[in-house]
């Protein structure tokens, strides 16, 4: 209590704290800047002649003379000023420098880091000179006084630029930086501002070519309507009843009648106008036709139907009437609505609001990552109509009727969804697959018997045109800005178009595996940089194993921020196989450490315990701290199994059975996915598995244990499995190497950690010794235990419990203590370990120099 009452006076006892003075010295510095903005508000030429002329008595003569006639707001000292920054600089425009002198004093005052501000006041500093020199060079032109609003600097500026260049080149120069500066301001990105006027001006072309389109053919239905409108007053009673259809613009022809004619909303005779109305639905040319459904594309709900209209002005791609026999069921075509981008305002603002203050350190901006191209995925109704036909066709050759069908179109297949009659075998359609294949003369072809969740098959044919989905179109969506997971990881999009997002604390470990080239390495990429976007460095370390050396090497410039390693590494990046199972060792001594400090805090998970930790309820001179989230990444486990070992598959098993409490999580990838690598042991603790394309329906199998992988088609394509929850197949976003970089240099060059994050040291041979031999950490029972092996020769665990009456956990620690002073040799499988002490006076000698120590 008394250190307690101490450590409390010695920090209240400060007069002033660093932040207070922060915020003292933010408030001055906004104060300063309203004055100067009053000076050059309120600006008068007639005080510097005043200022000019009357000497420093006159001046401060507060009752008479010249002070009196001072017209500044700030009176003398305003005088002053303004006639530096207006007269001698810049003019009125000098008014953004104090803006920018208030932008500063706020930073300080909120306690932002500054460095952020700098390239802003740089560009409007230099806005401010291009004004000010813009309006020198109107003054000089045109013999006009503008010396208010250009100053004697814009003033110079537009002489000097005049002299060297004249009137059309001074003009030419100041014309461009002026609309250079107006593209910066306006959107920061020069590109993207040429993008968005060429995007409008395309616009603007095909809205003037639709109507232009449009009023020819007013004028061209004007003239049938009216020929109609003669024949309609000939048409014989008998030959039947036509009823012209809102909904469809069709002529459907219906039961005789004594009629001529019904329109569906009376039994009116119609008039010239609807005839004209219909005609237009019916006779549009198909370049309207295009631009209408480009139109509709636009503005799609989710799920909508996009129905392609056909050759007779109908609104199936299968036609109908009597072709429907030829063409089968109508198809509805489904494409998912694209998720909602969330601004770049509103992305930095979401992550400012995360900001936690242990380090100045600021989240990586959407800006870093490469934009997509403009085209969206574009639907090819000819596609799809002949794909839907060549499946028909097939099936209806082995007598499968299927009555309905859809297609639901995603970034890289397509999902034919198929409804067979009732009498058919499901086990029958799949059976066909192969002759699927070759009628559509396209690999990768998926048939799932059934969906999940529906009465219905699937066919997942892939698309001729694939779409790329870029990371940034997944990072950048409002559904991952707002998300509330723990360690949200975005994977890319699925059929319907929708973000694939999981929270890596929920899974709470993956395996990937795929051949060569099919995406793993992306994959990962795309694990680490979701987590770089949404994790504090305080809240996330990574350990990365990379025995290839290359694919993990661009996160060393994180290695202060986001890297857990050994105290001893030479590398922050574990590249040396030979130091693999002294790391995992070592992560499993750091996941003991953490369920200590948990069962000390009266928690059962880490998020509780860094909650308790945050509102100190814990001590922190027990040894409490705050805890982050550690994800162990392994980017080749086949080549550690063959160079380091099977004793690797040990401790990852431990970590994987036990680590999801204490928030320590293992993202592994393999490219052989073989029983020898991916063993019963390590897919019984990683339920949630990804499979990229394999080589064969076995390696499928061994992953997911199901087949399907091998029909994927490479690049990013995947199936995602969980715990036997059913299968989603995904598009895997893209992430480049340069986007990497961008984003690892970004934070590298924020002032991190004055080290990485260091686990503690493994259990090696003089590790332990020093650890264990500690009488107070000793076992009561080790002087007996060792005279119990050193008698019986055999040092083994089991020879403990029988001769000791202990429980497995107790016998194994003795032994790893008798292993720490020498007693006993290393773990040699199911072995008994060798004994290396002969004889009780030898044993004798080891105690007495441990007791000595």
């Amino acid at each position: 209590m008394a250190r307690k009452k101490k450590n409390g006076n010695s920090n209240g006892g400060a007069f002033i704290t660093p932040e207070r003075k922060l915020e003292i010295i933010g408030v001055i510095i906004m104060s300063i800047a309203v004055l100067i903005a009053l000076s050059i508000v309120t600006y008068s030429p007639t005080d510097n002649i005043l200022i000019k002329n009357a000497s420093i008595g006159e001046l401060l003569k507060f009752d008479e003379g010249t002070a009196l006639r001072i017209k500044n707001g700030l009176g003398i000292t305003g005088a002053y000023l303004s006639y530096f920054f207006v007269y001698i600089l810049f003019g009125y425009h000098s008014a953004i420098l104090a803006a920018l002198t208030m932008l500063y004093g706020w930073f300080i005052f909120r306690h932002h880091d500054l460095s952020r501000l700098h390239g802003t006041a740089l560009l409007y500093t230099c806005v401010m000179a291009l004004l000010a020199a813009i309006l020198g060079w109107i003054s000089l032109v045109f013999e006009t006084d503008t010396h208010s609003w250009s100053g004697f600097a814009g003033l110079s500026s537009a002489r000097v630029l005049g002299y060297f260049t004249g009137k059309v080149g001074s003009f030419i120069i100041l014309a461009s930086l002026t609309v250079i500066a107006a593209l910066v301001i306006i959107d920061g990105n020069i590109q993207n501002t040429i993008d968005r006027f060429k995007n409008g001006f395309e616009q603007f072309k095909m809205r003037r070519e639709e109507k232009r389109g449009r009023r020819a053919a007013e004028s061209e239905m004007k003239k049938q309507a009216a020929a109609s409108q003669t024949d309609l007053d000939d048409v014989d009673e008998g030959v039947g009843e036509v009823v012209v259809s809102r909904a469809r613009g069709n002529v459907i022809e219906g039961t005789p009648g004594p009629k001529k004619y019904q329109l569906e909303t009376g039994n009116e005779k119609p008039s010239i106008d609807e005839i004209i109305e219909k005609s237009k639905e019916r006779d549009l040319t198909r370049h309207q036709q295009q631009l209408l459904e480009e139109e509709a594309m636009k503005n799609l709900p989710p799920r909508a139907i996009l129905e392609k209209p056909g050759e007779g002005g109908t609104s199936e791609l299968a036609g109908d009437g009597d072709d429907e026999d030829d063409d089968g069921p109508e198809i509805s075509v489904f494409v998912g609505k694209r998720e909602e981008v969330a601004d770049e305002k509103e992305f930095e603002k979401q992550q400012k609001a995360k900001e936690i203050p242990v380090i100045k350190y600021r989240f990586p901006h959407s800006s870093l990552l490469d934009s997509p191209p403009n085209e969206g995925n574009e639907v090819d109704f000819d596609e799809i109509n002949e794909n839907k036909l060549i499946i028909l066709d097939k099936l209806k050759r082995h007598g499968i009727e299927i009555t309905a069908i859809d297609a639901i179109v995603g970034p890289t297949v397509t999902l034919y969804e198929l409804q067979p009659s009732p009498d058919v075998k499901i086990s029958r359609i799949e059976s066909y697959a192969n002759d699927l294949k070759m009628a559509m003369a396209t690999h990768g072809l998926r048939i799932i018997a059934p969906i999940p969740g529906k009465s219905a098959v699937g066919i997942e044919v892939p698309n001729r045109k694939r779409e790329t989905v870029y990371i940034k179109s997944v990072i950048g969506s409002r559904k991952f800005m707002e998300t509330d997971m723990d360690l949200p990881v975005a994977f890319g999009k699925t059929i319907e178009n929708e973000i694939f997002m999981l929270d890596l604390a929920r899974l709470p470990h993956l395996l990937i595996a795929g051949a060569t080239g099919s995406g793993k390495s992306v994959g990962i990429n795309t694990v680490i940089t979701c987590l770089l976007y949404k994790c504090h460095p305080e809240d996330l370390k990574f350990v990365l194993i990379d025995p290839k050396k290359i694919e993990l090497s661009l996160y060393r410039n994180i290695q202060n921020h986001f890297i857990a390693t050994l105290p001893d590494a030479e590398e922050p990046i574990i590249t040396d196989t030979s130091q693999v199972l002294d790391v995992l060792n070592s992560v499993c001594k750091e996941m003991d450490e953490r369920y200590e400090l948990l069962k000390m805090g009266g928690v059962r998970d880490i998020k509780a315990y860094n909650a308790k930790k945050k509102a100190n309820q814990l001590d922190i001179e027990l040894g409490h701290r705050h805890l982050p989230y550690i994800i162990v990444v392994i980017d080749e486990l086949a080549d550690l199994m063959i160079t380091a070992g099977k004793s690797i598959e040990e401790p990852i098993a431990r970590i994987a059975q036990l680590a999801r409490a204490v928030g320590i999580h293992m993202v592994i990838a393999t490219q052989r996915p073989s029983v020898n690598v991916i063993t019963g042991t390590i897919k019984a603790n990683f339920p949630a598995r990804i499979a990229y394309q394999v080589a064969s329906k076995i390696d499928s199998r061994t992953i997911l244990d199901t087949m399907g992988a091998d029909q994927l088609v490479g690049r990013g394509d995947m199936l995602f499995s969980s715990g036997g929850a059913g299968m989603v197949r995904v598009q895997n976003a893209f992430v480049s190497t340069e986007e990497v970089d961008r984003i690892t240099a970004f934070i590298g060059n924020q002032m991190g950690y004055k080290k990485p994050y260091h686990l503690p040291p493994p259990d090696t041979e003089n590790g332990q010794t020093a650890g264990i031999l500690d009488r107070s950490e000793r076992d009561d029972l080790f002087e007996e235990a060792a005279k119990v092996v050193v008698l019986h020769q055999q040092g083994s665990v089991s020879l403990l419990q029988r001769k000791l009456k202990l429980g497995y956990n107790r016998a194994g620690r003795i032994i790893d203590q008798l292993y720490a002073a020498g007693i006993v040799g290393p773990y040699q499988g199911s072995t008994a370990r060798e004994v290396m002490v002969q004889d009780d006076d030898e044993l004798r000698t080891i105690l007495e120099d441990i007791d000595a120590e």
